[in-house]
């Protein structure tokens, strides 16, 4: 005997009934998982528009429009001219596949950050090409820059034919206060003799009947010893071997001050008072800069400038080319 139809609808709700997580799946409102993710490519232009309609025939149902970059869950695609898509707040639509391209395939812009320095027992040595150290020309004076704990310091270094004169700059975009004691600032020959050269009182510089601690004759450069291989920068190129360049701290007042002399041209009208580095407390986001002066050794070689600032010392090396 065959029972109706009537009859075999009857047993197949109860059927249903009985099996809860087969008649679960059958009637879920969940979405399917997506097959990949794909990320917006934009060839010219600013945004994609995506559509509810997959042919994107005329008059257009736009959905929303999509951000270069953007990354979007692929829901279908049946290799036609459109793709089924699901944006990251929920919306779905359709969107040309020449606008999209897979994650993988994508790289994502990243902007380069500044290196930082590593102190090794309180002390960071500057280092051609090392993490957190910088090389760069700042109008015709070579300066050695490190960063480490949220401080930059950046120093250059010239021979006055009388005095070695050091230009400082120290920038402190650390959380804590930083004090900066001038004082404390060293300047050692290592070769062709080790010797600590004196600094001199500023304040007397400054009364000096002469005033050629401002002039120029050389340029220090760092220490062949820090690095066997150097790119020699100029100010046009300088950036082009410095993926994040540190920004030039140095005073512009500062810079001016230090010309080479025409003639050796005196120079009593600049106010060497005012390029004098002061002791300072500087604040999260300040920066100071100034010149000291110390004893000048002719035949110097090679030169260790020290610099205490908080609980760190800057070492920078730097040497004169001797004339034969």
């Amino acid at each position: 005997m065959f029972a109706s139809p009537k009859s075999l609808l009857a047993a197949s709700v109860v059927l249903l009934a009985g099996l809860p997580g087969f008649a679960a799946e059958e009637t879920s409102s969940v979405a399917p998982m997506p097959r990949q993710i794909a990320v917006v490519k934009c060839p010219g232009i600013t945004s994609v528009l995506f559509t509810a309609d997959e042919e994107q025939a005329l008059p257009l149902t736009v959905v929303g429009s999509l951000a270069c970059g953007e990354s979007v869950a692929v829901l279908s695609d049946s290799e036609g001219y459109t793709v089924h898509i699901r944006t990251s707040d929920g919306k779905e639509g359709f969107v040309a596949r020449m606008y999209l391209a897979e994650n993988s395939a994508v790289t994502p812009v990243v902007k380069p950050q500044p290196s930082v320095a590593i102190p090794v027992n309180g002390v960071v040595r500057w280092q051609s090409a090392a993490p957190g150290c910088d090389e760069f020309l700042s109008h015709g004076r070579r300066v050695e820059s490190i960063t480490a704990n949220g401080v930059t310091v950046q120093v250059s270094l010239q021979d006055t034919g009388w005095k070695y004169r050091v230009n400082v700059a120290i920038s402190n975009h650390s959380d804590a206060a930083l004090r900066v004691v001038p004082g404390i600032i060293t300047l050692d020959e290592l070769r062709p003799k080790l010797r600590t050269l004196l600094a001199t009182d500023s304040q007397k510089i400054a009364h000096s009947p002469t005033h050629q601690v401002l002039w120029t004759l050389s340029n220090a450069a760092p220490s062949p010893s820090t690095s066997a291989f150097r790119v020699l920068h100029n100010d046009s190129h300088q950036d082009a071997n410095r993926p994040a360049p540190t920004p030039d701290y140095m005073s512009p007042h500062m810079t001016l001050a230090s010309d080479h002399p025409s003639g050796f041209t005196r120079t009593e009208s600049i106010d060497v008072e005012s390029i004098i580095l002061r002791p300072v407390t500087l604040s999260a986001g300040q920066t100071t800069a100034g010149v000291l002066w110390f004893d000048r050794d002719a035949g110097a070689r090679e030169l260790s400038l020290r610099v205490p600032t908080g609980d760190m010392v800057f070492d920078f090396s730097f040497s004169f080319r001797q004339k034969k």
